[in-house]
């Protein structure tokens, strides 16, 4: 059995580690021109960037985040339909895309490793509850009560 998508690296090893994104949520690969960090944004949420002429929120999956560059520099990245609320995913970089053979469940063959098949909506969701985390604590902080 194969599954398309996206692969990309999320580490810097010599060996890599990469994850698929999946075919049935990617709209394209986009070079965002830059990438404005929002104030009370938390990982994996990274800012926001203009991707095909409409704002997305950026969602990183690299394990070192943003570069600091990424600012004022070009970064691939994948453009992704989350049932018609665009995000853009960026790692360290964009390997390929195509078919991939399923290595197990969860997982495709990436040349001699396993990529894990990444779970964008989960993603998207688990960067809304960092930042609603976040938000509740500034809230409960005795200096916003009195």
């Amino acid at each position: 059995m194969r599954r398309g998508g996206v692969l990309v690296r999320v580490s810097v090893a010599k060996d890599g580690r990469f994850v698929l994104v999946p075919a049935e949520v990617v709209r394209g690969v986009f070079v965002l021109p830059s990438i404005t960090p929002v104030e009370g944004l938390r990982k994996p949420a990274a800012g926001v960037a203009l991707a095909n002429g409409e704002v997305v929120t950026v969602l990183c999956i690299d394990e070192e985040g943003l570069s600091p560059s990424s600012q004022n520099e070009r970064t691939t990245a994948v453009l992704c339909d989350l049932g018609g609320e665009p995000v853009a995913i960026v790692g360290r970089a964009i390997e390929s895309s195509g078919l991939f053979e399923v290595a197990r469940d969860g997982f495709v063959r990436a040349g001699e490793t396993d990529a894990a098949i990444l779970d964008v909506s989960a993603l998207r969701r688990e960067a809304e509850e960092a930042i609603w985390t976040a938000r509740t604590a500034v809230l409960r902080s005795p200096e916003v009560a009195s």
